[in-house]
């Protein structure tokens, strides 16, 4: 990770990538399952702005291998929770 501008840009990208395939089921599936993907997207939304909090954060008086450790988790956490919401809007797809 280069910088904590371009990890909230990666953020902000893999977000964005869960809110249009949500948008994408809602205008091919039309109002199937249209709650269901209202209530993913305001999770990931929610999560968004949990992970750029807790890269605002302060870390005075951690560490070098701390802050590396920290920031190491909330990659992690981003990606499990990316791929965990994409799933589950692939999930609602319907048989056409």
């Amino acid at each position: 990770m280069a910088s904590r501008r371009n990890f909230k840009k990666d953020i902000n990208f893999l977000t964005n990538e869960i809110l249009m395939r949500g948008i994408i089921h809602l205008n091919f599936f039309g109002r199937e399952n249209s709650e269901d993907v209202y209530v993913i997207m305001n999770e990931a939304a929610a999560s968004r702005n949990e992970y750029i909090a807790r890269i605002n954060q302060k870390l005075s008086g951690k560490t070098a291998k701390e802050i590396k450790n920290h920031y190491k988790s909330i990659y992690d956490d981003l990606l499990d929770s990316t791929h965990d919401l994409l799933g589950k809007i692939d999930n609602l797809d319907v048989a056409v």
